[in-house]
């Protein structure tokens, strides 16, 4: 195995360099969605009561809503949302941070039923055709 990485690195330095600058990127972002996949599919970490340090990047992935929703309840624009945390949007709010909690569950509740409303209807389930004659009991 050295044998071989000592030839490439010989050969082909910049090719051998570009493939292990690759694998430690993949290894670094395979192992940050593993572990914030765990994280947000702990019960523990959904819907959870809003703190000063949130950010609201972390608060739409706690109660499963999309950017567009939290950032809508928290009167922000796009560009804000990046380094801000949930307490400083509730100063600027005037609102206290329950407040606040209480709108993005509200958002939550709205939210739901209108992805409920939007679904199409199930289809019912097509009869089961008749069984063939042969397969019949009886005279």
């Amino acid at each position: 195995m050295l044998k071989a990485l000592r030839y490439f690195w010989k050969e082909q330095p910049i090719a051998l360099s570009v493939f292990v600058l690759a694998l430690v990127l993949l290894v670094f972002f395979g192992v940050r969605f593993v572990d914030r996949f765990l994280y947000f599919h702990d019960p523990a970490h959904h819907n959870q009561a809003l703190e000063p340090w949130m950010t609201p990047r972390y608060v739409g992935m706690s109660y499963e809503l999309p950017r567009e929703v939290i950032f809508d309840v928290m009167g922000i624009g796009d560009t804000e949302g990046r380094r801000v945390h949930v307490g400083e949007i509730a100063a600027r709010m005037g609102i206290s941070l329950n407040e606040l909690e209480a709108r993005v569950r509200k958002a939550k509740v709205e939210f739901i039923e209108q992805q409920k409303q939007q679904q199409p209807p199930k289809p019912p389930k097509p009869p089961k055709p008749p069984k063939p004659a042969a397969e019949r009991k009886g005279p």
